[in-house]
């Protein structure tokens, strides 16, 4: 027992020599004086629940005051006088109807815009109704046309021919303003005239028909070559005779 209480002693002598040598440290190196040694005994001093506390009354205290500041500015205002509001309002009213003038030019403009863009669809509509009805009367007339006595008896007639003498009578044909037919059908130009007796040849007479156009004129038969390929597809423009 009396050995144990040795090295108690021991060692608190020890820790108090230790805590000596540091504040002696502390003391010569310029790190602890006085008011330094103060400062650290108002620091653990108090609680941490007490330090908290003095904080919160602290912050509590700030806002008070500011609010005490915000109420005497706005309480140091001049009030607003009778013409001060009339001028106020004034000026809303102003702001309002310049607003109001605004919006009614833009709505104006959308009316406009909404309107020709009506009139637009309306031509295009009336156009398209246009080329509609033409179309199915381009294609109504060919029909007719290649399906009448006096066209199949001149379709035999040319197929019979040898392919020279047809490609020269079907050419003499392209500058001709073709009359009726005889069963109250006729075509627009002899261009169309040629390009139906070819679209309803057979493909083997129609071949060689093709190639003494190809012979005599390549231009010439690469157009009734494309037309025979659009052929009622579409409504084609005027025509222009063969030289």
């Amino acid at each position: 027992m009396k050995r144990l209480w040795t090295i108690i002693s021991i060692l608190a002598l020890a820790n108090v020599l230790a805590l000596g040598g540091v504040v002696g440290w502390l003391q010569t190196s310029g790190r602890l004086n006085k008011d330094r040694m103060q400062r650290l005994r108002e620091l653990f001093a108090p609680t941490i629940a007490e330090e908290a506390k003095a904080k919160e009354a602290e912050a509590a205290k700030l806002a008070e005051e500011k609010k005490k500041a915000e109420e005497e500015t706005k309480s140091a205002r001049p009030p607003i006088t009778a013409a001060d509001r009339l001028d106020l309002s004034a000026k809303g009213e102003e702001v309002r109807r310049q607003r109001m003038a605004s919006l009614e030019k833009q709505v104006e403009s959308l009316k406009n815009s909404l309107q020709m863009e009506r009139e637009l669809l309306d031509k295009e509509r009336a156009k398209l109704t246009a080329d509609t009805t033409a179309f199915n009367a381009m294609r109504k007339k060919i029909a007719d046309d290649e399906g009448s006595a006096q066209f199949k008896k001149t379709l035999g007639t040319l197929s019979d021919l040898k392919p020279d003498q047809a490609k020269k009578t079907l050419k003499e044909m392209l500058a001709m303003k073709p009359a009726s037919t005889g069963d109250g059908q006729s075509f627009a130009s002899g261009t169309d005239l040629v390009v139906s007796y070819l679209n309803a040849m057979d493909g083997r007479t129609r071949g060689k028909i093709v190639d003494q156009f190809i012979q005599d004129d390549p231009k010439l038969a690469a157009d009734l070559l494309e037309r025979l390929r659009t052929r009622g597809l579409a409504v084609r423009a005027p025509e222009v005779s063969a030289k």
